[in-house]
């Protein structure tokens, strides 16, 4: 696939003063019943997307949240230019009673938020991160016994999910002077039910085909598609390059992320799931492309979606 040339530096990824870099409106999610979301058969799933890289997943039964960004801003204080979009979350977070497993690919404020962990933390099992964010988390008054770092390549299995760290290509640090002190790290969820790659942040690069090689094919492939600039390219991917990570992976599905959380970037802030949509059209790889809140299962993934993002 040869988009490069083509794509990596068109206008919309470089004009700073792009009237289209919001939404037109508060994104309003789908609301979710976790009663119902609970419920599940033998060797079944469902996934909803909570807008930006965060997830909740029920497999088998189990309840995981991936990269939990739920407060309000991207950043330590409340700065406007990075508030969330969506107008709330598909849930009431004070109603989700238990998790049993929280994964965190990086400590960058749009997928680590203090004030999500501060409202999570006693409901929370086991937190499942690289090698690092341990350190974050004791910090924030998480029990040292509900923590378990990973370096890439290692794994952990909990009744019938088995999540093993892998390398992502990004960075780390929350301020100026601890970068690259923790692991950033992309994870694969795998199950009797089904087997999920989640890229956190990365960069294009060899890794996306030795992971396919050696923990493929997937189900399921979220991956970067959003908030990329020429000059972070070697830390995201443009969304011709997230397809062709989703080829690399031997992947039945691929959906782009994060994007429609925060504006992080210069391009449209709907540019990543029409590129993405775009790309993988023309080569052939499926896409899912649900709503914020949309509950997916084994029996809707293979289905048309509506491009709800025109209604913003």
């Amino acid at each position: 696939m040869d988009f490069f040339n083509d794509e990596i530096a068109t206008p919309s990824t470089q004009n700073k003063e792009n009237s289209d870099r919001l939404p037109k409106e508060k994104i309003i999610p789908q609301l979710i019943d976790l009663d119902s979301f609970k419920e599940i058969g033998i060797n079944d799933y469902k996934i909803a997307w909570l807008g930006h890289s965060a997830f909740i997943l029920n497999i088998n039964g189990k309840i995981i949240l991936l990269d939990p960004m739920l407060g309000s801003h991207a950043a330590p204080i409340p700065l406007p230019s990075l508030e969330r979009y969506s107008k709330g979350l598909p849930f009431d977070l004070k109603l989700l009673e238990k998790i049993d497993m929280v994964v965190l690919s990086h400590d960058h404020y749009d997928h680590l938020d203090y004030p999500t962990i501060k409202r999570i933390r006693d409901k929370v099992s086991t937190f499942i991160v690289p090698i690092g964010i341990g350190n974050h988390l004791r910090s924030w008054k998480v029990n040292d016994e509900n923590i378990v770092e990973l370096n890439w390549d290692e794994k952990i299995i909990i009744d019938d999910v088995e999540l093993t760290c892998l390398p992502s290509r990004h960075f780390s640090g929350r301020g100026p002077f601890n970068r690259r002190t923790t692991l950033w790290a992309s994870w694969a969820i795998k199950s009797s039910a089904i087997k999920i790659y989640f890229s956190g942040d990365s960069g294009y690069g060899k890794h996306f085909k030795e992971i396919g090689e050696e923990h493929g094919p997937f189900d399921l492939s979220l991956l970067d598609s959003g908030q990329y600039n020429i000059a972070w390219k070697h830390s995201h991917m443009f969304p011709f390059q997230s397809v062709q990570a989703a080829q690399d992976l031997k992947s039945k599905f691929f959906m782009p992320i994060h994007w429609a959380g925060f504006t992080l970037s210069m391009h449209p802030w709907d540019e990543p799931i029409k590129k993405s949509i775009e790309y993988a059209t023309k080569v052939g790889v499926k896409y899912i492309a649900p709503e914020i809140g949309q509950i997916l299962s084994s029996n809707s993934l293979d289905r048309e979606f509506l491009s709800w993002w025109e209604r913003y």
